[in-house]
């Protein structure tokens, strides 16, 4: 295999070119919140993320879903096949909570029949929304607008939004397994007409960082008292940052890579535990990392 050349640094990830169509997928200890790359790095955040993506990306292939995934190639590192990316998100919402929530306050949301119009709430069905994926950031697109610009066509979207609501089933009851409800989660796709007709799914899949994972057995009492749901995932970093470092009022433009920390010690210590606990309770506890899963 030719020597790894470095093509591209996203937010977390680092991708390297390997050859033969196919590439190396690094995820880092760096986080994000907000479309902001952080100074402070996450311990380990990148071995879960890695060991959890690989996990779901085989359950989707198992699944029938065709996938990019190759091999997991190290802790942190995997090999896929490359993918000409299709340049929407695909979030699917089980719950209301989040940024629909805040859309449904202000009139711009509809809810599925039968969900009850409360933050939290368990759809009746899961939901399946797109998003922009190149600007800074992510905003809503109709289905209009993603046939105008040629982003998808319309058979391509019916299978990617079926494949969505399939992976997200997948994801789902494999965390219910481990006592955790998916709240929500993004999914991207890419073509590579050599590999399928179809597009294939790629990028992360089911990680605390692409997914809102919450505690199942709390889930019912925080919902009745109006409470947040407290999560496995960064949304407790996001939280840091609105209530103790004043982002709910003033927070850097989307795309800016801070060049100072802002967690604290305990903040840092309490996310690497939040994601390892996810990656347990998803996977079981027999399944350290660093073993080959």
């Amino acid at each position: 295999m030719p020597e790894p050349v470095l093509i591209h640094q996203g937010k977390v990830r680092n991708v390297y070119d390997v050859g033969m169509g196919m590439l190396w997928l690094e995820s880092t200890d760096r986080i994000s919140a907000f479309d902001i790359v952080l100074a402070d790095t996450i311990p380990r955040k990148g071995e879960v993320l890695n060991d959890v993506s690989a996990h779901h990306l085989r359950m989707a292939e198992q699944g029938g879903i065709k996938t990019h995934y190759v091999d997991r190639v190290g802790k942190n590192t995997m090999l896929v096949y490359k993918l000409d990316m299709i340049p929407v998100e695909v979030i699917v919402r089980g719950y209301l909570y989040g940024s629909a929530w805040d859309r449904y306050k202000k009139g711009e949301f509809r809810l599925p029949a039968g969900t009850e119009p409360r933050k939290g709430a368990r759809f009746s069905t899961p939901m399946v929304e797109f998003t922009t994926k190149l600007e800074a950031s992510d905003r809503p697109v109709t289905i209009d607008e993603i046939l105008r610009n040629g982003w998808m066509t319309t058979e391509e979207l019916r299978y990617v939004t079926d494949a969505a609501l399939h992976v997200h089933q997948l994801v789902a009851e494999g965390a219910a397994l481990g006592g955790i409800l998916l709240a929500d989660e993004k999914l991207e796709f890419g073509r590579n007409a050599q590999l399928a007709k179809v597009p294939i799914l790629g990028d992360e899949v089911g990680t605390p960082d692409s997914s809102r994972f919450w505690d199942a057995l709390l889930y019912a009492e925080n919902f009745e008292t109006g409470r947040d749901q407290p999560s496995f995932d960064k949304q407790y970093v996001r939280d840091f940052l609105l209530h103790k470092r004043g982002w709910d009022e003033q927070r850097p433009p989307a795309g800016t890579h801070l060049t100072e920390p802002l967690l604290t010690p305990e903040v840092v210590e309490s996310t690497t535990a939040k994601y390892l606990e996810a990656m347990e309770r998803i996977m079981g506890r027999h399944n350290l990392i660093g073993a080959n899963s």
